[in-house]
């Protein structure tokens, strides 16, 4: 079934090109082209969107994307943009959140995948049927404005790609988190303790930082020190020093 594409911008950047099977398997921006929206709206139709070469987002709109990948030397600047995902979201190249706002939220699939590391301004995660999203492990996710994890009926589960092995979620200090109805499995808090009055939904926990649980532990700052001899040297001109102050007042009555 061939997937058609509404694109309305003021401008289209030249080299970009878009073949017949682009249309049917989704859209790249091939590496070296650029593609700024200038405040417009690229809507995807369910189709999905490759980055290799350059999207600029300005204050527009990305929406009716099935899967978003950032390939190794792509680049996306969502300036104060939105963009709207309900498959796989992939970074491997470069991403400037700006002020943007990313939102993943139901579609065909009932399970998607948070792929790479990304610094996000505002990431909102959002289901009514359950939906699972695997964080990829051993890599964090940073968000500094806003954190929202709502599962609006069936728990949202926030999960991981290798089970037993933990991905990281980090909100900075001064963002702000709405989270309600979440199951978290492997996914550890690495900035603040999110959802602190609320209890795991479903998940299979190692969820630290998360709910009343465990605070993640903060790395121990190593304090040097001092060999058996130096520490012997140091006694030794302590109490140099506090047998000269003893003998002073000893020598002075005994003139």
């Amino acid at each position: 079934m061939r997937r058609r594409w509404g694109l309305a911008m003021p401008a289209l950047a030249l080299g970009f090109l878009l073949s017949s099977a682009a249309f049917a398997a989704g859209m790249t921006i091939p590496a070296g082209a650029r593609l700024p929206l200038n405040g417009g709206t690229l809507d995807a139709a369910g189709g999905s969107l490759r980055i290799d070469g350059t999207l600029e987002l300005g204050s527009g709109v990305l929406r009716g994307l099935d899967t978003l990948r950032i390939a190794a030397g792509g680049s996306a600047d969502f300036g104060s943009g939105t963009a709207t995902v309900t498959g796989d979201w992939e970074n491997r190249g470069t991403f400037a959140a700006g002020s943007s706002r990313v939102e993943l939220r139901d579609g065909a699939a009932v399970q998607s995948a948070i792929l790479g590391a990304s610094q996000f301004a505002t990431l909102s995660l959002v289901s009514a049927g359950g939906k699972r999203y695997h964080f990829e492990s051993g890599l964090t996710q940073r968000v500094s404005a806003l954190l929202q994890v709502l599962g609006n009926g069936l728990p949202i589960q926030l999960d991981v790609t290798t089970a037993g092995s933990a991905a990281f979620l980090d909100l900075a200090p001064a963002g702000t988190q709405v989270i309600a109805n979440v199951g978290v499995s492997d996914v550890h808090a690495a900035g603040q303790h999110l959802a602190p009055t609320l209890t795991n939904q479903g998940g299979r926990g190692n969820a630290a930082g998360w709910f009343g649980g465990v605070v993640p532990a903060v790395q121990p700052v190593p304090v040097p020190a001092l060999s058996w001899s130096a520490l012997l040297a140091l006694v030794s001109a302590f109490l140099f020093v506090a047998t000269r102050r003893t003998a002073r007042p000893l020598a002075a009555r005994g003139k």
